[in-house]
C-alpha cells in the first residue's frame, strides 16, 4: 500500500495547516503482490487521526482470500524479536495501542485478544530464559518456569507471559470498517511504477506517496533488497487452551489460537527466496509433529489434529531490515515503509507512527516555505 498527501493553499502552494483540501492514501499493485495489508491499513487511520484525509487504493481489500494477498496469510500474534531499526520501539507502541483497543471491542469483532503464553526450549544450553527476549521484562503476567513444573515433560527451560492473538482475517476487516468509518475512500486501481499514482484521476495534484508496498516493493520501488520468506501455516479445529511456541534446534513450532473462532493455527516454516504459493507437504508433517506437544488438547482419540486449511504466504523481508525514509522528489514526496519481515502486525502502529511523524516533518518544511 502507497499513501500520497495533499494540501493546497491560497497561494497554490501544499499547506499542512490550512485548507481541508484531500488528502490521498493509494495502495499500489505490481505484479499482484502488492495489497492493502495490515501496515498500509493501519497507516491510513494514523494518518487520518492526524487531520489528513485519507483515500486508499488497492487490488485487493480485507475479505480476499488471493495466496498473495500476505497480511491475510499470516498468523498472527504479538511476539517481538530482534531490535531491527526501531523495531522494539514500534512493537512496544503497538502492544499498548491494542491494550486500549480490546476493551471496548470483542474479539469476534475485532479478531485481537489478550491471551495465556507460553515459551518453551527443548533445550536452552546456558542462556537463561529471563535473558532470551527483550519484551520479558515489559510483558504481563511473566513467570520463569521452574524445573519442577517441567519434570515431566520434554522440555528443560520456558516461561509463561500474555500476548496478543490475532485471527488476521477479522481484525484486517476491523481496519478496513474503521477506515470507511471515518470517511475514508477506498477504491481499486493498478499501477506499474510509483510515478504513475500521480496520473491517477483525482491524484494529479498530490503532494506526496507512502509506499508500503510490502514484498512488491522490490520491482516497484525498485529495490534489489527485497526477497520473499514462504511461510507455511495450518489451521486445526478446536481452540486452544493458550498460544505456544516451542523452540527445537534451529526452528520453532507455534500454536495461535483465533479469537471469536473454534479454530487454531499451527505454524510455521521460513524459506528464503521462494516465490511459490504452494503448500509443502513434507512442512506440513513437520509442523504438526512438532505442535503436538504443545498443544495436546486439540488432539483426537487418534493422536492428530484435524486439518481445516494448510495456507502459504510471502513474508515481505528485506536485506538491512525495514525501510523507512522520506525523499523529496520535485515538489512531491515519497515517504517508504517496506521490508517489514514477520512483524508487520506486531509492529504496525509504531510503523504508522514513524510515518506520520516523517510527513509531518515534511509538511513543516513547506510552511516554513512561505
Amino acid at each position: 500500500m502507497g499513501i500520497s498527501i495533499l494540501r493546497w493553499s491560497s497561494s497554490g502552494m501544499p499547506d499542512p495547516r490550512r485548507d481541508a483540501a484531500p488528502a490521498v492514501t493509494t495502495s499500489l499493485i505490481q505484479h499482484d503482490y502488492a495489497r492493502a495489508g495490515i501496515v498500509g491499513l493501519q497507516t491510513a487511520l494514523v494518518l487520518k487521526d492526524a487531520d489528513l484525509n485519507v483515500t486508499i487504493v488497492a487490488k485487493d481489500f480485507p475479505g480476499s482470500e488471493d495466496p498473495l494477498y500476505t497480511s491475510t496469510w499470516s498468523g498472527a500474534q504479538w511476539r517481538s524479536n530482534v531490535d531491527v531499526g526501531n523495531q522494539q520501539v514500534w512493537d512496544r507502541q503497538t502492544f499498548l495501542h491494542w491494550l486500549g483497543l480490546i476493551k471496548n471491542t470483542p474479539p469476534e469483532i475485532i479478531g485481537l485478544q489478550l491471551k495465556k503464553a507460553v515459551y518453551l526450549w527443548d533445550h536452552i544450553g546456558e542462556e537463561k530464559p529471563e535473558n532470551s527476549h527483550w519484551w520479558t521484562s515489559f510483558i504481563p503476567s511473566f513467570r520463569v518456569l521452574p524445573s519442577a513444573e517441567l519434570a515431566n515433560s520434554q522440555f528443560n527451560a520456558g516461561f509463561e507471559y500474555e500476548t496478543f492473538a490475532v485471527q488476521p482475517t477479522r481484525f484486517l476487516e476491523y481496519l478496513y470498517r474503521s477506515c470507511k468509518e471515518r470517511g475514508i475512500e477506498c477504491r481499486v486501481a493498478e499501477v506499474d511504477s510509483l510515478a504513475e499514482v500521480f496520473s491517477l484521476q483525482g491524484l494529479e495534484n498530490a503532494i506526496g506517496l507512502v509506499n508500503c508496498t510490502g514484498i512488491a516493493a522490490g520491482k516497484l520501488t525498485p529495490d534489489p533488497l527485497v526477497f520473499p520468506v514462504k511461510g507455511q501455516t495450518i489451521v486445526v479445529s478446536g481452540l486452544a487452551e493458550r498460544v505456544a511456541t516451542r523452540c527445537g534446534d534451529g526452528w520453532e513450532a507455534i500454536v495461535i489460537p483465533w479469537p471469536g473462532t473454534s479454530k487454531t493455527m499451527l505454524g510455521s516454516s521460513k524459506v528464503a527466496n521462494d516465490w511459490s504459493t504452494d503448500p509443502d507437504d513434507q512442512i506440513t508433517r513437520l509442523i504438526l509433529d512438532r505442535c503436538k506437544p504443545i498443544a495436546p488438547e486439540l488432539l483426537n482419540d487418534d493422536g492428530e489434529f484435524e486439518i481445516l486449511q494448510v495456507r502459504v504466504g510471502l513474508r515481505p523481508a528485506r536485506h538491512g531490515g525495514p525501510r523507512m525514509e522520506l525523499e523529496h522528489c520535485q515538489n512531491r514526496f515519497i515517504c517508504h515503509g517496506y521490508g517489514h519481515y514477520s512483524a508487520g502486525y506486531e509492529g504496525s502502529v509504531g510503523i504508522a507512527r514513524e510515518i506520520l511523524g516523517l510527513v509531518e516533518g515534511y509538511l513543516d518544511t513547506l510552511q516554513c516555505r512561505e
